[in-house]
């Protein structure tokens, strides 16, 4: 192409003006954001990550010498005492021994600020002593709940009704299935939430806690519509991440997701920061964002009006063409005055027309042409056996002077010749059809009333003012009568219905009771049709199926099967929308 011919060329317009335009743009914004938005989002990152560790190692340095303290208080002589032997003990043994176990329970739940209440459960003797309450009776849902407390787990934390418990039974040292004392810490579930606060950034976010086996979680406060969306994101994804900072997608939006897992405590630690706190520090850059966007926006306008005329305006005027040829106009033409690619486009659009239009006018008088042939051809072929027989039939009505039905007898075959033989409009309605295919039958059955009977049904009024080809319902009764049922001795039937189908078609159907139609018949009557209108045949079926298709469409034409009168069943179908 030539240098000259390369500047006018669209695409060149089009590529020099978008870098122009983005550029610029592009290439500020890339490097505002690179230099705030990584040292922002690493340093928040990596303060979460210390802190979680830090968090995470004390609770679990805490709860570790109260798991120990909690072991010692079940090698206490008075506990031992009271589970195994207050049968033998006095009741002011028994006061002693219960004051000194509720003093070491006291100890034990000042140890940690998480623990709500520490317990003792003699289940022999029916009775628990709490750090809070003296003495008293085990409950029957505490009871149950033992049952949960003396089932061995890794982890050192279980839940039981909503509530965390550290246990400890001395079925664990002997091997004992009902232990004679067990030994409870709750842990206060709100405090512990509390505690996770300080992992908020500026005031939002959540920290939470995630047991590996019951499936339970202690989370920091929160908005109730944050909280819960962010909770359903954790538990979607396991609750457990790897233990680098991620970014955790929520119906609140994103969020930066950092944990890490206790295998002493069988629980996951999890942060989650919102980003768009994080990123709180670009603010300051919005302002020198908004100054390159607003020019930007100039340079964008400006661009828009050049492609416009450059692109735009000559590309609706060939839509506008399109559609009027779409529509059937075939004198559209357009013209262009610059020498660029759309005026090389708009040149061969014309050629392409003109060209179209000699084409289409040259298929249209040639199926013109084919139709009137081909029906003159049908009109012209009169069936030698047909006349003479008729003559025979009036020549024996005459001998036998049945006047009369000399009479109508000449009727129909007149009225039959002058349908077929016509010049005129080669579409007729269906009405005109059936009444055409009824004198025929009429003629036929002066030869065969004792051999053969005939069935019209009535036309539907919708079908009836149809229009389809002339000569397309006779041809195939005709067929019907010459092979199918003056054969028969006897008992000939045929049957003429119509049906109108949800499918927006109509149907004709000539059915007979004729014999002798195998499957193999049936068949090779069925590629002789199809091949009917590749072979140019005009004769019989062949002819009605292809003009049919000629009118109507690869959908309309004759269709073959086998009746259920036993005979073969032709239907004559072509769209209902016709009129």
């Amino acid at each position: 192409m030539p240098l000259g011919s390369l500047f006018q060329s669209i695409y060149t317009k089009m590529v020099v003006t978008l870098l122009v335009a983005v550029l610029p743009f592009y290439l500020i914004v890339l490097q505002i954001n690179r230099s705030d938005a990584t040292g922002v989002r690493d340093g928040v990152a990596e303060s979460v990550r210390s802190q979680a560790h830090y968090y995470l190692s004390s609770l679990e340095t805490e709860l570790s010498q109260v798991i120990k303290f909690q072991q010692q208080l079940s090698a206490s002589p008075e506990l031992d005492t009271l589970s195994n032997a207050s049968e033998i003990m006095t009741n002011e043994e028994k006061r002693q021994a219960v004051l000194a176990i509720q003093r070491q329970l006291i100890q034990l739940q000042s140890m940690s600020q998480y623990i709500a209440d520490t317990t003792a459960y003699l289940p022999d003797l029916g009775t628990m002593i709490t750090a809070n309450q003296t003495y008293r009776d085990i409950s029957e849902s505490e009871r149950e709940s033992l049952q949960r407390f003396v089932r061995p787990s890794a982890a050192a934390l279980i839940e039981e009704k909503g509530r965390l418990y550290i246990c400890y039974s001395n079925s664990y040292l002997f091997g004992v299935a009902i232990p004679s004392f067990v030994l409870t810490i709750e842990l206060d579930r709100e405090r512990l939430a509390a505690a996770m606060d300080r992992f908020k950034y500026n005031g939002v976010g959540i920290a939470a806690l995630f047991g590996s086996e019951d499936g339970w979680r202690v989370a920091s406060d929160g908005s109730g519509e944050e909280r819960a969306s962010l909770l359903r994101a954790a538990d979607a994804a396991g609750g457990i991440g790897p233990t680098a900072v991620e970014t955790l997608h929520t119906e609140q939006g994103d969020y930066l997701h950092y944990s890490e897992r206790s295998a002493f405590l069988g629980a996951t630690f999890a942060v989650f920061v919102p980003e768009k706190e994080v990123l709180g520090k670009l603010k300051a850059n919005r302002d020198r964002i908004r100054y390159v966007s607003l020019v930007s926006l100039l340079i964008i306008a400006v661009v828009s009006y050049v492609v416009y005329r450059l692109v735009h305006h000559p590309l609706r005027k060939m839509i506008v063409a399109f559609r009027q040829v779409g529509n059937g106009n075939f004198d559209v033409s357009i013209e262009r005055s610059s020498k660029d690619e759309f005026a090389y486009l708009y040149r061969h659009f014309n050629q392409t027309i003109r060209k179209l239009q000699e084409l289409v006018y040259e298929v249209y008088e040639q199926k013109y042409r084919t139709q009137t042939a081909e029906l003159k051809q049908l009109q012209s072929q009169i069936n030698p056996h047909f006349l003479y027989n008729s003559f025979f039939t009036i020549y024996r009505m005459a001998k036998f002077g049945e006047n009369d039905n000399v009479a109508q007898f000449s009727k129909y075959l007149g009225e039959y010749y002058r349908f077929i033989t016509r010049d005129g409009a080669e579409e007729v309605t269906v009405q005109d059809e059936v009444v055409h295919a009824r004198t025929y039958t009429d003629i036929q059955l002066f030869r065969f009333h004792d051999r053969i009977s005939v069935r019209f049904e009535d036309v539907p009024e919708a079908l009836a003012r149809m229009s389809v080809p002339r000569l397309t319902l006779q041809p195939v009764i005709e067929n019907a009568f010459v092979h199918a049922l003056e054969k028969r001795a006897e008992g000939g039937l045929l049957d003429v219905s119509f049906l109108l189908t949800e499918e927006e078609e109509a149907v004709i159907a000539v059915e007979d009771n004729g014999t002798g139609l195998d499957d193999t018949a049936l068949e090779a009557l069925r590629r002789k049709l199809q091949s009917a209108g590749q072979s140019g045949e005009t004769t019989g079926l062949g002819n009605v199926h292809r003009r049919l298709r000629l009118r109507f469409g690869e959908k309309a034409g004759l269709r073959l099967s086998r009746g259920a009168l036993g005979g073969l069943r032709v239907e004559v179908a072509f769209p209902s929308s016709n009129r």
